[in-house]
């Protein structure tokens, strides 16, 4: 801190104006809270930014100018920011804070995104009032007008912010139009007046974001293509074009990467529905734009048809084919599952993370000129003849694509399964490992959650990227414990921990009684695995980092069923693997037998730690990792209320527990989210630290009454 000063001390004197913002932070960080407000304030209002500073001298009139409002812009800002956190100011005087930055600079992104995000506060402050209160510029929507509009202008500046602004832009619009002609909440009926103002609020908005839409690069509504594709039933048809306009410019500009993301309404089985019969009317749009793409070397049309071949010949391979046993087999693809080779060579990518994975600009890139997609793209030349028939419930199979670079990709097409909810969540966790990147104690001890792509076809399948170099952690342990001549008899262990669950005098039978029999093993897989004592600690730090990564953001999300086929080992690094995320906020709790454990972390795994147990590094990265999670929240939220909200998911489907529905109200899972990450735990009222929130999920995760209490096929004793 004495260091700080001296430098602020001397760049002042040195004539350096922005040394007055530095010196301003200073004091806040230490606390002088009210100084800090008044030395900015001061500064600002007998305009020091505006003076001529030494370094300036041989720049021209107009840098000099640019430099002079970048440097006030950024004091208002901060000054708006900290009366905003002080709460010594009314909303309409913050407001006007807020609103001056822009007029001082108008090309900078962060001014414009803090104009929308205090609009957005606002929203936040106006829904939580009753019916009668609220105000005018809320019920007609003019609030979430201005929060969409500013948030436009900071994506017209940069992509900093993107992953913030552009999912809930698309939330607040699609539901402002859905909400067009409804009563407010609360209220019996809509009145003529507001009706009338509502429309011409939506109006405007819908002309801004035509505006936007023209200026903005295809990138930028790429990364959000499967929440738009997801809302094209949307009942509103001037909203629907838009959502067909926003569809075709990303697919006229990356044909082969975005097709992928329209299978999903090419093939749908929903016969009659409106979401069949809007996205054939936006596939035959597409047929009849005869445009040249991927500089004049295919037709779009074309492009689609060759798409839409492969998808026909990709969904036949999902469901065709009878295989009974329950050991992974061997198949041929033409003869067990009639692939016709004809759709074969295809133009698109081959849909894995690295071809279908678009770049952002860095922060000196030319926005508009950025090149989301390398030049030299892999497509699919051929499939190979065998396929490998995994032996569980809906038999996945694995194929092998061919590249046009010569090399094989393994592709996992999985039947009966509804992979939207995972390819949503696999974008939150892409988000999730950009904050843990961009932190410099995470970034060091190299936190990640491993990715995959997945990409839907319809609502009952899809292809997942086939990881090579995985095993459940079912099989790491059974295999181990069989060696040793110990095979679980499952009837016992039941009959055992059930007795275990009653009360805490018989938690004995199962630490002593069932996991008495069941020593933990975990460790010398490890030793096997990677002989080498060094390769073998870093393996085992990367196993123990991963594994409490993925633990918080599992219990943020209400992440449930790990079982041991759902937990995989990387048999190259030790790493842990995540699959299947279909029980999600918190559905665990539903189950005929509830889950009581927030994570998996049993006897095994806490040993294969090491002899810290879950004291060492598994403790420190789970307090970063939720710690980051407590920073992001804003950019969870917006995420994952773009995702609770999707009417297409399985999360608004209807789910019978023994004779009554259980339905997840999204409105109650994004308070069950907001609470996790605030610290508050079910039924308390006072948050708890980083430390102790840590503290208890470990708690309630090694809990043996807890492990006992969980229904059989999760095996807490492996």
């Amino acid at each position: 801190m004495h260091q700080s000063l001296n430098a602020v001390l001397r760049a002042s004197q040195l004539g350096d104006e922005s040394a007055t913002i530095e010196n301003a932070r200073l004091l806040w960080k230490e606390g002088y809270n009210r100084k800090a407000i008044q030395t900015l304030q001061g500064a600002i209002d007998s305009k020091v930014f505006s003076r001529q500073s030494f370094i300036e001298h041989d720049a021209s009139d107009r840098n000099i100018g640019t430099q002079q409002n970048i440097l006030t812009a950024r004091a208002k800002l901060l000054l708006a920011k900290w009366l905003d956190s002080a709460g010594q100011t009314s909303t309409s005087a913050l407001t006007e804070q807020y609103r001056a930055i822009p007029l001082i600079f108008g090309q900078w992104e962060k001014g414009h995104y803090y104009v929308g995000r205090h609009y957005k506060k606002i929203i936040e402050y106006e829904r939580a009032l009753k019916p009668d209160e609220q105000s005018d510029r809320y019920l007609t929507g003019e609030v979430a007008k201005l929060v969409i509009e500013n948030y436009l202008r900071s994506l017209s500046y940069g992509t900093k912010y993107l992953y913030q602004t552009l999912p809930r832009i698309l939330t607040l619009w699609l539901e402002l139009g859905a909400q067009l002609d409804k009563a407010p909440e609360g209220k019996v009926s809509l009145s003529r007046e507001l009706h009338h103002r509502r429309k011409t609020q939506f109006e405007e908005l819908l002309n801004i974001l035509r505006k936007h839409l023209a200026r903005l690069p295809a990138y930028i509504f790429y990364t959000a293509l499967s929440q738009i594709v997801a809302r094209i039933a949307h009942p509103h048809p001037d909203v629907f074009r838009l959502l067909q306009a926003i569809i075709l410019k990303v697919v006229e500009a990356y044909p082969r990467q975005a097709l992928w993301g329209l299978f999903a309404i090419m093939t749908s089985r929903q016969g009659s529905s409106e979401r069949r019969n809007r996205g054939q009317q936006i596939l035959q749009y597409i047929k009849e734009r005869n445009v040249k793409v991927d500089n004049g070397s295919y037709s779009l049309p074309s492009l689609l048809r060759k798409g839409e071949r492969l998808a026909d010949q990709l969904l036949l391979a999902c469901n065709n084919g009878d295989f009974q046993s329950n050991r992974t087999t061997m198949a041929s693809i033409t003869r067990d599952l009639n692939f016709n080779h004809k759709c074969t060579p295809c133009p698109l990518v081959v849909p894995v993370e690295a071809c279908l994975m678009a770049t952002l600009p860095t922060l000196t890139d030319n926005i508009k000129r950025h090149k989301a997609f390398s030049g030299d793209v892999i497509t699919i030349t051929s499939f190979l003849d065998e396929v490998l028939v995994l032996g569980s419930l809906a038999k996945p199979r694995k194929l092998t694509a061919r590249g046009s670079n010569g090399v094989n990709y393994g592709l996992l097409i999985k039947p009966k399964d509804d992979l939207r909810t995972d390819q949503r969540l696999m974008e939150f966790n892409s988000m999730i490992n950009r904050s843990l990147k961009r932190d410099a104690e995470s970034s060091r001890r190299q936190l990640y959650i491993r990715t995959y792509a997945v990409t839907p076809l319809n609502e009952e399948c899809g292809i997942i990227e086939w990881v090579d170099g995985l095993k459940t952690l079912r099989d790491i342990l059974l295999n181990i414990y069989r060696s040793r001549g110990v095979v679980p008899n499952y009837h016992n262990l039941q009959q055992m921990m059930k007795d275990a669950a009653t009360s805490d005098k018989n938690t004995k039978l199962f630490t002593e009684g069932v996991l008495g029999m069941f020593p933990p093993v975990l460790p010398n897989w490890f030793i096997a695995q990677f002989p080498n004592p060094s390769t073998w600690f870093t393996a085992r730090l990367r196993y123990t980092r991963s594994c409490a990564v993925m633990s918080m953001v599992g219990t943020i999300l209400g992440l449930g069923d790990r079982h041991g086929e759902n937990v995989l080992l990387e048999e190259g690094n030790g790493g842990v693997f995540h699959v299947d995320f279909n029980c999600l906020f918190d559905k665990g709790l539903t189950f005929a037998q509830p889950e009581r454990v927030p994570f998996r972390l049993t006897h095994n795994m806490v040993a294969a730690m090491g002899v810290y147990g879950y004291e060492g590094p598994f403790r420190k990265c789970s307090e970063l990792t939720l710690s980051i999670l407590r920073q992001q929240e804003e950019t969870l939220m917006t995420i994952l209320e773009a995702f609770i909200y999707d009417p297409t998911l399985d999360l608004q489907k209807e789910k019978k527990k023994k004779h009554e529905v259980v339905r997840l109200n999204p409105r109650s899972v994004v308070e069950s989210i907001k609470r996790k990450v605030g610290g508050l735990l079910p039924d308390e009222s006072i948050p708890l630290g980083v430390e102790g929130q840590v503290d208890e999920l470990i708690k309630q995760a090694v809990n043996p009454r807890n492990l006992a209490a969980m229904y059989i096929g999760w095996c807490p004793f492996l």
